[in-house]
């Protein structure tokens, strides 16, 4: 999904969450959105359907504030942990 659809969802009181996950230890970091209920929405690429990839966590911290969020959840293997994006 676009950003800006995401963005339109989270307005109107849609997500529960936003999570960072690392897609790989050398390639960083997706954005998954998770839905009251329970669905998983992930972030995707402006130009085709492919999941987008932020370097930094920084990076995809700023998008998820971008969007709204003011909390970003993020997991790495069995730690999990809240950061304070806004």
């Amino acid at each position: 999904m676009q950003e800006k659809e995401i963005r339109l969802l989270f307005n109107a009181g849609v997500f529960e969450t936003c999570q960072a996950i690392p897609v790989s230890m050398t390639r960083g970091w997706a954005l998954k959105f998770i839905t009251r209920d329970t669905e998983i929405v992930t972030l995707n690429l402006q130009r085709s359907k492919g999941e987008r990839e932020f370097k930094s966590l920084d990076g995809a911290a700023a998008v998820a504030k971008r969007i709204g969020f003011e909390w970003l959840n993020v997991k790495v293997g069995d730690l999990d942990w809240q950061e304070r994006v806004a």
